[in-house]
């Protein structure tokens, strides 16, 4: 979801400035367009521009589509420039986005989230390089650039010019290890420290009836999707069980490695937490954890990988289990540390201008517009008087909840440049909140001192958010080779021989040599040496997170 650094050479003095300027306050459908006046700078001919727009298929028929509603003729009606929407799947852009390009008619300002595919356009010569552009024709995002420099950073690619845009977003816990307290505080037991310790809880909470039932029907913990992201994290490795998106590389003596022993010990634990009976035996298929998800909710599973503040989960778990008490808890020391499970970034990169479109300059004032504070106040709470009014900190303070339910929620895509900072993002800022959300702001805030602490970092050598592409070729090596590496892993953790996770490393390894593996590792490591001093690395995204936190 988060865009790399296509990563060159930057001057010391860049990165400095970086931490000195991001100390900022935050910058605040039509089918064919309507004609208007220029309401832009300058004067002129209205410029007629084409933008992407996510499509989920949640806007009601009495709202229209999702290229035309109420809120795409808000934007022809009120902004700079006309707009036709171009609207892709949410799920299937790629394929929408191959298709347009590959005859002629992608959008003139794209969005997407995927930044391999950001990557893939760059690499394609599909996409427009934006510093003069910015520098002759930008006001709004010109000053955001100078406010947040990372902006500049995460959107320059391998020839030193910048092609993506983006915003900063809150810096806080993604992933999070919850448990139930009340089963911990019913069984007589602590929150476990240790991996062995969580082994412990884990077989407490499967055998010893902690819902009250006189059933077996309780798991110990959950072991598909973020939970079994955040049990690998807890051994401080990168490498997922679900996803092709495996990252085993770490810094050891100030030089980039690819760690199997991190690997074997996350896969040893996994395998001794199935041997156990502690978790669903049909864990393998449950790839997007909906399974583990179901188990949670009904009360059924004692420790969970959550993701996101997910309120509406944890609402369903109390309307269930009225008595549940859920915390998150700091992952378990291992041997190799102490670690924090997935935190957001805080530089987010989410468009591209077309390398044809026929009018750079409207794209640019759309842009401008979209990180104004009116787009984002109206994106964000919708019509002052009508879906919100101010409060006297100037928060928004929501009119009637099942009107905006309706009316604004459809249109949150229209805000990808939107910055996601301050008084009126997050839900902790927010007016009136329920008791589920009056509870989950204090699970967030006890994640965020339990997380946030980068003396037990997020893994790896930086956020993937802020790793350098890899050319195609190593592209494909480290897909398919992770693939069958991936495959291996399962097969350890449920075969019952106790050799089978020393035979699946071996096996690995030499997967890993036969397809070209060790060129993916010399260039991660060559990158590092080249670029640690300008990068993005972990100690810069700990202090952005820090200074962000400050923004009203």
């Amino acid at each position: 979801m988060y865009n790399s650094p296509r990563l060159r050479k930057t001057t010391a003095a860049g990165a400095a400035s970086l931490l000195l300027a991001i100390a900022v306050t935050g910058c605040g459908g039509g089918n064919a367009a309507t004609q208007g006046t220029d309401k832009g700078e300058g004067s002129g001919k209205r410029g007629a521009i084409t933008v992407s727009l996510y499509d989920r298929g949640s806007v009601p028929a009495e709202e229209g589509t999702m290229s035309d509603n109420r809120w795409t003729k808000w934007v022809n009606e009120n902004g700079p420039v006309n707009v036709k929407y171009v609207t892709v799947p949410r799920f299937e852009s790629l394929q929408k986005f191959n298709v347009l390009f590959a005859s002629k008619s992608a959008p003139d300002l794209i969005f997407e989230f995927d930044t391999a595919y950001q990557g893939q356009l760059y690499n394609q010569k599909q996409l427009l390089p934006l510093d003069d552009l910015i520098e002759k024709s930008s006001t709004e995002y010109k000053a955001m650039l100078e406010k947040y420099p990372a902006l500049r950073k995460a959107g320059t690619m391998a020839d030193g010019k910048l092609y993506t845009v983006g915003r900063p977003i809150q810096f806080g816990p993604q992933h999070y290890l919850f448990i139930r307290n009340d089963w911990l505080k019913k069984l007589n037991l602590q929150v476990p420290t240790t991996p062995e310790e969580l082994l412990k809880v884990a077989k407490a909470f499967t055998e010893q009836d902690p819902d009250g039932n006189g059933k077996a029907d309780t798991y110990g913990t959950g072991l598909s999707f973020v939970a079994g992201i955040i049990l690998n994290n807890m051994f401080g490795t990168g490498f997922t069980l679900f996803g092709e998106d495996q990252y085993p590389w770490v810094l050891e003596n100030d030089q980039v490695v690819h760690d199997w022993d991190r690997i074997k010990a996350a896969v040893s634990f996994q395998k001794a937490l199935y041997a156990a009976g502690v978790v669903d035996k049909d864990f393998v298929t449950d790839k997007n954890g909906e399974k583990q998800k179901q188990d949670w909710i009904s009360g059924k599973l004692g420790i969970y990988g959550g993701n996101g503040a997910d309120v509406s989960t944890y609402e369903t778990l109390k309307k269930n289990s009225p008595e549940a008490e859920v915390i998150p808890i700091a992952l378990p020391t291992t041997e190799f540390g102490q670690f924090s499970p997935t935190l957001t970034s805080p530089i987010q990169m989410t468009g591209m201008v077309n390398a044809a479109a026929k009018d750079p300059e409207s794209v640019m004032k759309m842009i401008d517009f979209m990180v104004t504070e009116t787009y984002t106040t109206t994106i964000q709470n919708g019509i002052e008087g009508v879906h919100y009014k101010k409060t006297a900190d100037g928060r928004a303070e929501v009119i009637d909840p099942e009107k905006n339910k309706k009316e604004l929620e459809y249109n949150r895509d229209m805000g990808m440049l939107t910055p996601l900072i301050g008084k009126n993002y997050g839900l902790k800022n927010k007016v009136n909140p329920t008791p589920a959300e009056q509870d989950f702001i204090a699970i967030y805030e006890m994640a965020e001192k339990l997380y946030l602490n980068p003396d037990r970092p997020i893994v790896g050598i930086t956020q993937k958010a802020f790793l350098p592409l890899l050319p195609q070729e190593l592209t494909q090596i480290n897909t398919n080779a992770n693939k069958t590496i991936l495959d291996r892993a399962m097969q350890a953790i449920v075969n019952s021989d106790p050799a089978s996770v020393d035979q699946f490393i071996a096996e690995a390894k030499g997967i890993w040599e036969k397809a070209g593996g060790p060129k993916v590792d010399e260039f991660y490591a060559a990158w590092y040496q080249d670029n640690k001093a300008d990068a993005i690395m972990l100690k810069d995204i700990y202090e952005m997170g820090k200074q962000l936190s400050t923004v009203e």
